[in-house]
């Protein structure tokens, strides 16, 4: 057991208090040695394992509509005394393991309410304690002295987190291990525009453990109606580069976020090297050329992103595209004939500040989706390097297959 819990309670004192050899680790609660009857008849030990999930300060029950009352278990199917499953247990049978978080994986997950809990268990005191009731008392059949009240003393693991506060939406969705993938070293996001910014908002929910941001520019009133969440006037008044703004926004919810206030340029291109992956976000084809050239002379995996937006000088609608070209140490010849690398007016329109930023958020998506993709949070069936939406017809265009694994 450990010596008091690591996060708010939901009867997780009282788990401790009765002696039972209880953790929490990644938004779990484990309950590890508790006696089990194998098919062989003989007691084993296994580990019970449920969703902890924690809430501005509290511990959500584990009770709809935030938790249900199953739980996983590691070890064999648990037997009555006889050796005969106890099919009460309702298993889920997938024929493949599961991975409930990076560390754990589980044999089976079991489904079993009683009456009286009908609406879901009160805390989790209650929910482990009625699985152990059922797989244990078989045990004792066989070995009176089963009990998994050890009193063991478990040291609490430090979890290696870069937020502020515990990633419950990857619990709750049952997508840790999924999530997990993104656990890269370092991501650098360069230029921090309207599209760059809402890349950045995307990239701070992941567990990524450096995000470096290049940017030369100060945050001005402009930029706040083409970037995430909303800024207050005081902060548009301290004149600050968008590196520091964006910091400030982001700082309350995790950690590793790195300011460089400049732009890159030959002489400082190499900053880049060792990023896992490079998101490009600059309207500029002569800066576009140079962070694009090192990155395809390193092998380093990138993903550059455009927007191009016209107005009708007879319905005075707008009409764009939004481009994201994706880059790899196995295939790069592409970006030539898809990726603008000369300085031109064709971006005009754009830099005198129309109010796009619903396609600034959408390539921003589009970028960070196919990053995704490659590093294998999402399928990606296709394998497409070279993707443009258009406004108008709505459509959706994908071209270059990708040639070998990134990751």
């Amino acid at each position: 057991m450990s010596e008091k819990p690591i996060v708010p309670d939901s009867g997780l004192q009282r788990l401790l208090d009765e002696g039972f050899e209880a953790e929490v680790h990644q938004q779990h609660l484990l309950v590890h040695s508790v006696p089990y009857v194998t098919v062989q008849q003989t007691v084993a030990l296994g580990t019970l394992v449920c969703k902890y999930v924690e809430n501005a300060g509290s511990i959500l029950p584990p009770a709809p509509p935030d938790d249900d009352h199953q739980v996983w278990w590691t070890g064999s199917f648990p037997c009555r005394a006889d050796g005969t499953c106890l099919t009460e247990l309702v298993a889920d049978t997938q024929p493949h393991p599961f991975n409930v978080f990076e560390g754990c994986v589980a044999q089976h997950r079991f489904s079993n309410k009683p009456e009286v809990w009908s609406n879901g268990f009160p805390d989790h005191y209650e929910k482990v304690t009625h699985y152990i009731t059922v797989i244990q008392s078989q045990a004792r059949v066989i070995e009176p002295d089963a009990d998994a009240r050890t009193r063991r003393i478990i040291e609490p693991r430090e979890p290696d987190s870069v937020f502020r506060y515990a990633d419950t939406a990857s619990v709750r969705a049952e997508i840790v291990t999924t999530s997990a993938r993104l656990k890269l070293a370092k991501v650098a996001i360069v230029g921090l525009g309207g599209t760059g910014a809402y890349v950045l908002d995307q990239v701070c929910k992941t567990p990524v453990l450096e995000i470096h941001l290049f940017d030369g520019d100060d945050f001005k009133q402009h930029n706040a109606f083409r970037a995430p969440g909303a800024a207050t006037k005081a902060e548009l008044l301290q004149h600050l580069k968008k590196v520091e703004y964006f910091l400030r926004q982001y700082d309350p919810m995790r950690s590793g976020i790195i300011p460089h206030p400049y732009y890159l340029d030959n002489e400082n291109v190499a900053e880049l090297a060792g990023c896992d992956f490079v998101f490009v976000c600059v309207d500029k084809g002569k800066a576009r050329k140079t962070v694009c050239e090192y990155l395809v002379s390193q092998g380093l995996p990138f993903v550059d992103v455009g927007m191009d937006v016209v107005m009708n000088a007879e319905t005075l609608k707008l009409d764009g595209t939004c481009r994201v070209t994706t880059a790899t140490r196995e295939k790069s010849g592409h970006l030539a004939q898809c990726v603008p690398m000369d300085d031109d007016d064709s971006d005009a329109l754009y830099r005198q500040n129309i109010q796009v930023a619903d396609l600034n958020a959408l390539n921003a998506q589009l970028a960070v989706i196919k990053w995704k993709q490659l590093f294998g949070f999402y399928e990606d069936r296709f394998k497409s390097q070279h993707a443009a939406y258009t406004v108008a017809p709505q459509s959706l265009t994908r071209g270059e297959l990708f040639e070998g694994p990134v990751a």
